[in-house]
């Protein structure tokens, strides 16, 4: 019916979409039913017509000021998806930063790893082994830039007693920001090879909370998204 579908494209003139076009069913699928049972009670097409649209003619007011709210309601949902997925962007980038930053110290501690394996069948410290530690510190300057201090440790038993000799040292101690790393390796011959180090600066895990911060902002921000969302949608609903 022309009138009926002229009615409901005016109320929902300001909606678009798929919430537009079932609303506007919902609306005539009503406005339909009213007009079958007026018929049924005797009432002519025509005044069946008028009398249901006039029946809903004071819900338009009404309809047009909740519409509008609901579209507020759809931007400000909009508004909060796009905050969401910036903080979900910004902490990826700030994450893959971080990630980057700390493996450098992991990767650090497998070179010292590998220095002290290589002293396993090794009893003494030899000229060779000076001259090999400072072509590897040469060769892997890009680590050394940050490390204040390095020193290759041997541990040996004499006469019962643990002795501990350094027997390699770069840099000076306790000048860098970290504390002591330490890592040893037990070599085939009952000797101990130990690798201790100290970082110019240190900042391993020192901004881990940002990991969490951006992807929790972002994790409220799609949670409140989706609950305007829900609750915008179920207004909607029952508004038709």
């Amino acid at each position: 019916m022309k009138q009926i579908d002229q009615f409901v494209n005016s109320i929902y003139a300001h909606l678009s979409g798929k919430e537009a076009k079932e609303l506007k069913q919902e609306m005539r699928s009503h406005l339909l039913e009213t007009v079958e049972e007026l018929k049924a009670e005797g009432k002519s097409e025509q005044e069946a017509v008028s009398i249901a649209l006039d029946r809903f003619g004071d819900e338009k007011q009404i309809a047009i000021g909740l519409l509008t709210m609901f579209q507020s309601q759809k931007k400000f949902a909009k508004r909060l998806l796009r905050s969401a997925m910036i903080f979900l962007l910004v902490g990826l980038v700030v994450s893959v930063t971080l990630f980057m930053g700390d493996k450098k110290y992991s990767e650090t501690l497998d070179m010292m790893d590998n220095v002290t394996q290589s002293f396993q069948t090794k009893v003494e410290f030899t000229s060779e082994a000076k001259l090999a530690l400072e072509e590897m510190i040469e060769r892997n300057s890009k680590w050394f830039e940050n490390i204040s201090y390095f020193a290759l440790l041997k541990v040996s038993e004499v006469d019962g007693k643990s002795t501990v000799e350094k027997v390699f040292t770069h840099g000076q101690e306790n000048t860098g920001e970290s504390g002591m790393m330490r890592v040893d390796y037990n070599g085939n011959v009952g000797t101990e090879w130990r690798a201790e180090w100290q970082y110019k600066t240190y900042s391993y895990l020192k901004y881990e909370f940002l990991y969490y911060i951006f992807f929790a902002i972002s994790g409220v921000l799609f949670i409140l998204w989706g609950a305007v969302r829900f609750y915008n949608r179920n207004r909607l609903k029952a508004f038709g």
